[in-house]
Formats: structure tokens, sequence, C-alpha cells
């Protein structure tokens, strides 16, 4: 199979080399030289709890690839979605598939105008990684792949999507309905990925504030509300109980809106908190606490001032 990996950042680093260890042909499209550069010349040291791996890697702009690829796996930010995708029409083929693992709402709508609804494949992904630098990496043997298909059809056997991910040790679990599971994540991540982007606090800070968890709490109801007036049933138990497995054991972790947040970058928020925001609107349920947080999120943060002690 040949597989595109667009967007060459953490994940999708440790997804392409899972599938090119797996003996796939893989190529990473990306946009940064650097990263480009350093995957080319060093390719990917991928460490697990098992022991270390390393495999060698094509990377390059999308311009650099003239091969028709099976399979895209999108792991681009989800601004740069639409543009990426422009950008590797030419490898897109009649019989090639998509699949977005992102975070939020709305990439699966891009993926289907460039792929086709039934060619489209929409999920998410719990695994962890750690990028050291381009091309060293650490992650966990035990997350998971939950995805399905956008058009909600159903092959009578697995598609052969599932089956690349499972030769590949990423632990696909194929559902019949992907709606719930993903407007959990995006739950998940409008609580406390806008609220740390907002506050500075980390993960574990959030779960020891008796305040932070009221406004964490205001979220997952709201953003229940919106996906409910869409048609989608979420578990705010099951939400709930990852959240505290976040407060628990990955209480010094940023999250990556912060991450961005704090260095001037810009973030996900139209994607996450802000997807929920304009969908309540359009749909009439209101989301004042996530709205009040979505605007804050989207501020600049203020120039740090350093005082000199007199």
């Amino acid at each position: 199979m040949k597989i595109g990996i667009l967007g060459a950042g953490a994940m999708g680093q440790l997804f392409g080399a899972r599938l090119q260890i797996a003996g796939q042909a893989v190529v990473f499209i990306d946009a940064a030289p650097n990263t480009i550069n350093v995957l080319n010349s060093e390719g990917i040291a991928l460490t697990t709890e098992d022991g270390a791996e390393h495999t060698h890697a094509s990377a390059g702009l999308a311009s650099d690839f003239r091969d028709i690829l099976d399979l895209v796996m999108v792991f681009t930010k989800g601004f740069h979605t639409a543009p990426a995708l422009e950008s590797i029409g030419h490898l897109i083929g009649p019989e090639t598939h998509g699949i977005t693992l992102q975070n939020g709402l709305g990439n699966g709508v891009e993926l289907a105008r460039h792929f086709g609804p039934d060619r489209t494949w929409i999920g998410t992904t719990d695994f962890p990684v750690d990028l050291e630098r381009p091309g060293v990496l650490t992650t966990s043997n035990s997350g998971k792949v939950r995805f399905g298909s956008y058009s909600a059809r159903q092959a009578s056997v697995l598609p052969w999507p599932f089956r690349v991910l499972q030769e590949a040790r990423l632990n696909p679990v194929l559902e019949v309905d992907i709606l719930p599971v993903i407007w959990e994540k995006v739950a998940f991540n409008a609580a406390l990925n806008t609220l740390s982007a907002v506050s500075g606090q980390t993960v574990g800070q959030i779960g020891k504030s008796k305040e932070s968890k009221e406004l964490v709490d205001h979220v997952l109801a709201e953003t229940a509300a919106v996906a409910a007036s869409a048609g989608v049933v979420i578990s705010l138990a099951r939400v709930k109980a990852a959240i505290t497995n976040a407060y628990e054991n990955h209480g010094s972790h940023k999250t990556s809106m912060l991450q961005d947040r704090e260095a001037g970058r810009r973030t996900e928020i139209d994607y996450i908190g802000g997807a929920v925001v304009r969908l309540g609107a359009e749909a009439g349920v209101a989301t004042p606490v996530l709205w009040t947080l979505t605007l804050l999120a989207r501020q600049p943060l203020p120039e740090r001032r350093t005082v000199t002690p007199r």
C-alpha cells in the first residue's frame, strides 16, 4: 500500500513509523523544512515499553511526490486541513481513501469533498506521544484508534483500512456509529483545552481547583446539549471518567492549546470549543460558559514584563 501522512507532527510521525515498520510504503507530507530534512536524513526512532525501533522516512512537500496514494491519513491542525488537502489533489485517485483522526469538528466534511463520502473515514485516537525532536518519539502500545465510515455505510467484511491499521499494531476499533465517539472527544477537549488555554493551568491544576472543575462540568453539559441537538447522544459519565483519569495520571501536562497560546501560535479553538458554540447558536442551544471561554481563548496573551528589583 502507498500511504501518505499529511502533517508530520508528533502523531503523524508515530502513525507513519508504525505503518512503515509494518511494511507499507509511506511518504510524509509536510511544509516545515526542518522536519522534512531531519526525517529524510535520520529517519524515525520510536521507543515504547517494549523497546526501541527505527525506520527510514521519505518526507517532502506535496509537490515533491507524484504517485497516486491508496490511503491518506490527515494529522494537520484543523485550520490547515482544507489547504493541505488541496495541495495533494494530484496524489488522490478514484480509489484513494482518507482517514482523519484530528481533534475537533468539521474535518470529515473537508475529507469527503476530496475523497468522496464512501471513501472517507473519521475517528479518534488516544495514543500518547512525546516528541523529543523531529524523528525521536516516545509512545505506549496501549493506545487505540476508534474510527468509522463518514457516510455511515458499513461493509459486510472489515474494510481494508482496518486491516492496514491492525497490521501496524495501531489497535483499530471499527465503530458502527462513530459520531458519539467524536463528540465525546470534543467535549473532553472543549473542557480541558479551552479552560487551560484561558487560565494557564496544567491538567492537574484544573483537577485541584473546585472552581475550575465547576467550569469543566458546565462545558461538558453545554457540549452534550449541542450534540443532542444534532441527534448525537454522548455519555457524560464516560467523558468525566476520562477527565478524572487525566487529572490523576497526566497532571503536569500542558494542553496543546495552552502551549500554542503561550507561543503566540494560532490555536484550534474554532474547531473545538468555537465549533460547539457555533453549532449551538445555529440550533438555538445556549452555551454561555463555553462561549465566554472561547472568546477569552481567542485573545492574545499580554506580553510578560520583567520586573527588576530596586
